[in-house]
């Protein structure tokens, strides 16, 4: 068994807010494949023990000594930005570094990705994105997100009936997702006028919601919203289950794993024609796809047809579940375990003893 080194892009206690550390454990170390698993970042404050991992504060100038300290046989950064330049400019001769990718945004994308010995992708929009700068495709793998289908399953209405009584409307819209210019709440809080008083929008996520509640009052539907900060992710498959609509019409996404939560949960889903959302729901028989998401009309209507239309509504529930079937949970972690088996018996046969550029352009030996 071989010892890791993980650098999340967000600290622990970021996720113990948003109520998401129940998955952490696993997350970090899938099918508890790494004997031991470090994690080893500037954003922690204090070392201790949890999730199974032993957390030690430290800084990017700190982690070259620390991992050969420790032992590390492999290091994992998590996003293209900061944590890629921490273990990519503070590499290890012989311990190869994986950074996952899991944006769109390329100004989450920095050059050091290319020092990477391993890229992990979680679409190909994310794919196509990172291999502008990786010149070595074959090491630019697809590692999607994953849906714990025990967890994110669907409720029979005999259990959702407290929040038909919390939210008295006949058609109940959800949201979720940060309170970010990417996630078009505000286009979404303009078709909420254009529905009219029978629905009502339950927006979901961080943030700060200055803008949206005040878009809501000049629209005059506020009475019509509710902006929750948070709900346990334990929680968060009943209110999929519950709404009439699931709806986040994203302007980009690098996965959106509250699409295949949605999903799996068989939830009627809305969301921007555009990928990845476009590689894993078909219009019409997983979900319903819009192109014009920036235009409330647009939106208003299809979010009305995903409320009423009951033939639609009966196709589309039988599809969902089955149709994110290979993003279980139980699915990915092998992936990704098979994937840190190949690369630790490349460590193995000396494979990352060689510069990245010799391993591109062997005949540059």
């Amino acid at each position: 068994m071989a010892r890791l080194a993980v650098i999340p892009s967000d600290p622990i206690e970021a996720y113990k807010r948003k109520g998401t550390t129940s998955w952490l454990k696993d997350y970090y170390n899938p099918l508890h494949f790494f004997e031991e698993v470090y994690l080893l970042s500037p954003l922690e404050e204090k070392e201790g023990n949890e999730f199974s991992m032993n957390i030690i504060p430290t800084k990017s100038k700190q982690l070259k000594s620390r991992l050969k300290a420790l032992g590390i046989d492999l290091v994992r950064a998590y996003g293209g930005y900061w944590a890629c330049d921490m273990a990519c400019q503070n590499k290890v001769k012989g311990v190869p570094v994986v950074v996952s990718v899991h944006d769109t945004n390329s100004k989450l994308l920095h050059d050091s990705i290319m020092k990477a010995d391993v890229v992990f992708c979680v679409s190909e929009a994310v794919r196509k994105l990172v291999l502008t700068k990786v010149k070595a495709p074959d090491m630019v793998w697809l590692l999607p997100n994953r849906v714990n289908f025990d967890i994110m399953r669907p409720y029979p209405r005999d259990e959702l009936a407290s929040l038909d009584t919390e939210y008295p409307f006949k058609y109940k819209i959800l949201h979720v997702g940060r309170k970010s210019v990417e996630k078009n709440l505000d286009t979404l809080i303009k078709a909420l006028k254009m529905l009219g008083k029978e629905y009502c929008l339950l927006a979901v996520g961080r943030g700060n919601t200055d803008q949206y509640v005040n878009l809501a009052k000049e629209y005059g539907v506020m009475e019509q919203c509710y902006f929750i900060e948070s709900i346990p992710n334990e929680d968060l498959a009943r209110y999929y289950s519950w709404a009439d609509c699931m709806c986040t019409p994203s302007r980009w996404e690098g996965f959106g794993v509250v699409f295949i939560e949605a999903l799996a949960c068989e939830a009627v889903t809305v969301t921007s024609n555009i990928a990845p959302m476009n590689e894993y729901i078909i219009h019409g028989e997983n979900g319903l796809l819009i192109k014009d998401y920036e235009n409330p009309h647009t939106l208003a209507d299809i979010i009305k047809v995903a409320c009423t239309d009951i033939q639609l509504r009966s196709t589309i529930k039988k599809n969902t579940r089955k149709s994110v079937e290979r993003f279980e949970k139980n699915r990915i972690d092998q992936r990704e375990v098979d994937y840190y088996k190949k690369i630790l018996a490349m460590k193995h046969n000396g494979e990352f003893n060689l510069s990245l550029w010799k391993r591109i352009f062997p005949m540059n030996r």
